[in-house]
């Protein structure tokens, strides 16, 4: 026949496991979250340097074009 103190031993135990589980649980949610910002900051910065690279290409495209244009017969005459 178990003793009194297992009636509040055991009980006591399954609490701690149970708070530990949650802390522990939200931990590791908040890392997943933090690495999840931190990727789509990376992805947004990645994008951004990308999409300047591209404008940069066009606007030297259309630098490069005038140029060419006006050096093929600027004067018109």
């Amino acid at each position: 026949m178990p003793t009194s103190s297992h009636l509040f031993y055991i009980p006591l135990v399954l609490l701690v496991g149970l708070i530990l589980g949650v802390l522990l649980g939200r931990r590791s949610i908040l890392v997943q979250q933090a690495e999840a910002e931190r990727r789509k900051r990376l992805e947004e910065a990645r994008a951004m340097r990308q999409a300047a690279r591209a404008a940069g290409r066009v606007d030297e495209r259309a630098e490069s074009g005038a140029a060419a244009g006006s050096e093929a017969g600027g004067d018109g005459g």
